[in-house]
């Protein structure tokens, strides 16, 4: 793994952590939300997987 695929990864990771924390945050508070920080999760989830499978 380069540097460049590691910085990737770890920024989407973070970015896929405040995702969740905000899912988990509606569902707490009731917002409606919940479908938002799905939504930036899922999609940091696939850009990991696309960095990382790359040949």
């Amino acid at each position: 793994m380069d540097k460049r695929a590691l910085a990737v990864s770890l920024l989407l990771g973070g970015i896929a952590l405040v995702g969740l924390l905000h899912t988990v945050l509606a569902f707490v508070f009731d917002t409606g939300l919940e479908q938002v920080g799905l939504l930036v999760a899922g999609t940091c989830l696939v850009g990991i997987a696309l960095v990382n499978l790359r040949p």
